[in-house]
């Protein structure tokens, strides 16, 4: 069956979803918003269908996009989500996430993730994704489209590039990166044409 790309996640697939973004972004996260089973279920409790493009095939959901208009992400959580699945004690969590976090300004599309399970990879299921993004930013009428690569992966870096992705800025984690696993991320930015008139 051919691969297919569509604007939301079905219900059935909300634990795939969540189990996506934690293969991707585990090790980003894991000291914060470890373990595994804890963050599969708040993962996938306060998941935002609206905000998430899947790659289906075969019924199976094998990749993720997500992304962000103003604060609204692939989570749409709070303080009180992270209590209710981790407990009052770790409001330590609440300051180092939100380092993490990233808002679009009203003319731009942030990237929220690319996630491809092991099965879909070789199969350009990413640069479909990537492809639906675009997409989606343009039909909103959006300018520009941003995203943060982490150094540790560059192999999602050449992708972007590949798409026309320029960076523009670097933030480095200093001790953070003890906590987080990486220590830079760099900014990129890709500046949609303007359709012609």
């Amino acid at each position: 069956m051919a691969l297919t790309i569509t604007a939301g996640v079905l219900p059935e697939h909300h634990h795939d979803a969540a189990r996506l973004y934690w293969q991707a972004f585990g090790q980003k996260l894991g000291k914060v918003m470890g373990p595994e089973r804890r963050a599969l279920g708040f993962f996938e409790a306060t998941l935002n269908p609206a905000a998430i493009i899947s790659a289906v095939e075969d019924g199976q959901l094998i990749g993720i996009a997500a992304y962000k208009l103003g604060d609204s992400g692939f989570s749409q959580s709070g303080a009180g989500d992270i209590f209710r699945h981790y407990g009052v004690g770790t409001i330590w969590r609440l300051p180092l996430l939100a380092m993490l976090e990233r808002s679009a300004p009203d003319d731009t599309l942030q990237m929220d993730g690319i996630c491809v399970d092991t099965t879909g990879r070789g199969k350009g299921v990413g640069t479909a994704l990537l492809n639906a993004i675009v997409e989606t930013a343009r039909a909103k009428g959006l300018a520009k489209v941003t995203l943060d690569v982490i150094d540790s992966n560059p192999r999602a870096r050449v992708l972007y590039e590949r798409f026309g992705f320029e960076k523009t800025a670097t933030e480095t984690l200093g001790p953070l990166r003890h906590i987080f696993g990486f220590s830079s991320a760099d900014k990129m930015v890709l500046t949609l044409a303007k359709p012609l008139s």
